[in-house]
């Protein structure tokens, strides 16, 4: 069994997943409306705060005066209406892909991988629509073009799917912030980065650590998947090209 949706139920699963990432962008832009506490200073600078209130504004440096403001109950509903749907569709996600096998026998059993992004992997990133697991890399975008990461030009066309971009970055941070093996194999890249490229900012060591983890994870990910569907799987380049080494 290649897959459990008909073309149609891809598609729409497709558009729940989208439908929900839209959803939790509103909900997240919703909960920084929901605070009450401000400094502002002399030059009209809002910065909300917590517990700690600072002497002066973050922005300019000048003195601040604390301000609790009274949130209207729209603001409040709007919230709690945007966590139920966040909710809905995050459950309906789990219904859809609870049986595949695809999920059952592994990637519920991989901390840092949920329904939402599990679906999307299922349906966008069946490891039988690819041949090799180079092939799903460069549908990502974590492909390499003159040694270097892709980079979108505006108003030239790219060689892979920029949704699929956002998807794999976001499997990389949910590695990142979660802990388990692929927790362990970030910091492991992050390190090794951190010898070999002493010049680079911090942001870049993290942003090859993430690149480098999501790329193991689709490898063991695209081998897997295969054998659990039934489908022949190539043995890595190394190994089929030098197998006395290994």
């Amino acid at each position: 069994m290649l897959s459990a949706y008909t073309r149609e139920e891809e598609f729409l699963i497709r558009l729940r997943i989208r439908q929900y990432y839209d959803i939790q962008k509103l909900r997240i832009a919703s909960e920084a409306r929901l605070r009450n506490r401000y400094v502002v200073c002399e030059k009209n600078h809002w910065t909300p705060v917590g517990q700690k209130i600072p002497d002066k504004c973050p922005k300019c440096g000048s003195k601040v005066q604390l301000v609790e403001l009274m949130i209207p109950e729209s603001f409040k509903k709007i919230h709690e209406e945007l966590v139920s749907w966040e909710k809905a569709f995050y459950n309906e996600l789990y219904t859809l892909v609870k049986n595949h096998p695809l999920w059952t026998d592994y990637l519920s059993m991989i901390k840092g991988i949920g329904p939402v992004l599990a679906a999307w992997l299922i349906t966008d990133l069946n490891p039988a629509r690819f041949p090799k697991v180079s092939s799903m890399w460069k549908y990502c975008g974590l492909h390499v073009v003159d040694g270097k990461a892709p980079r979108r030009i505006p108003g030239q066309p790219v060689d892979f799917n920029p949704f699929a971009r956002v998807m794999a970055w976001k499997i990389g941070e949910s590695f990142r912030k979660t802990g388990g093996v692929y927790r362990f194999l970030y910091e492991k890249s992050f390190e090794e980065s951190l010898v070999k490229h002493p010049d680079w900012s911090r942001l870049h060591h993290i942003n090859h650590a993430r690149r480098v983890t999501v790329k193991l994870f689709l490898a063991h990910y695209y081998e897997a998947g295969r054998r659990i569907l039934g489908l022949p799987v190539l043995k890595p380049y190394p190994i089929e090209k030098f197998p006395e080494k290994y």
